[in-house]
């Protein structure tokens, strides 16, 4: 798996001598990836609490007008940033556990764990924006989250119910039991987050082994 997964700014980026090889599209989609970035930065960087618009628009090298053109606040622009990684999270979690036959479901829950965690470690800014800072970013960042551990939850799921479809021995998990597999696996990446300094290199790969533990004895038959 590439060493750099997620990303929220395209290749092309530079605007002010590129612009005027860029279409009005392009630099419109330049510049609203340059505010989910900056607000991702300035979030990991000083917490959510106190980042400002002003921040995000000095760091993005944008005005306010062009801010405002896309978000109506930072509350969006961080819920647009969380929602494009966490999109790319489930992605490349999938993709890996695609390449493992569904009956080998251990493998799979493995690979997908590996996974997470690689793309977590190659970008700590993600990581401690939208793992740690999401949780004071307001009900809305909330229920968003939620919705992310839900559809973790159900691919957890997914590769029973295709393992059991395979004719592999296993056990269907219940709806909360695959959430709560899914909310330990964020606390336990979310508090060595915490416990990283911001220079220090962020280890997360050292919590594959227990999280593949918890997930696999929801599926292990009894």
């Amino acid at each position: 798996m590439p060493a750099e997964t997620l990303r929220l700014l395209p290749e092309r980026v530079g605007l002010p001598r590129g612009r005027a090889a860029l279409s009005e599209t392009e630099v419109g989609e330049a510049h609203r990836a340059r505010i989910m970035q900056a607000v991702t930065d300035e979030v990991a960087e000083g917490g959510y609490a106190r980042t400002t618009v002003a921040g995000i628009t000095a760091r993005a090298r944008i005005s306010r007008t062009t801010f405002y053109r896309w978000f109506a606040g930072k509350e969006e622009a961080f819920a647009a940033a969380h929602d494009a990684i966490s999109e790319q999270l489930v992605q490349v979690i999938r993709d890996q556990a695609a390449t493992i036959p569904d009956s080998a479901w251990e493998q799979r829950i493995a690979l997908g764990v590996r996974a997470l965690a690689l793309s977590l470690e190659a970008r700590p800014t993600f990581a401690r924006s939208f793992m740690v800072e999401v949780h004071g970013a307001g009900e809305r960042l909330a229920e968003q989250r939620d919705r992310v551990v839900d559809r973790h939850a159900r691919s957890l799921a997914r590769v029973a119910d295709l393992a059991e479809a395979a004719g592999a021995p296993v056990r269907i998990p219940t709806e909360w039991e695959v959430v709560g597999a899914i909310g330990a696996t964020e606390e336990l990446f979310a508090r060595r987050i915490r416990h990283t300094p911001p220079r220090r290199r962020l280890v997360l790969t050292n919590l594959v082994d227990p999280v593949v533990t918890i997930h696999t004895a929801l599926l292990r038959p009894q």
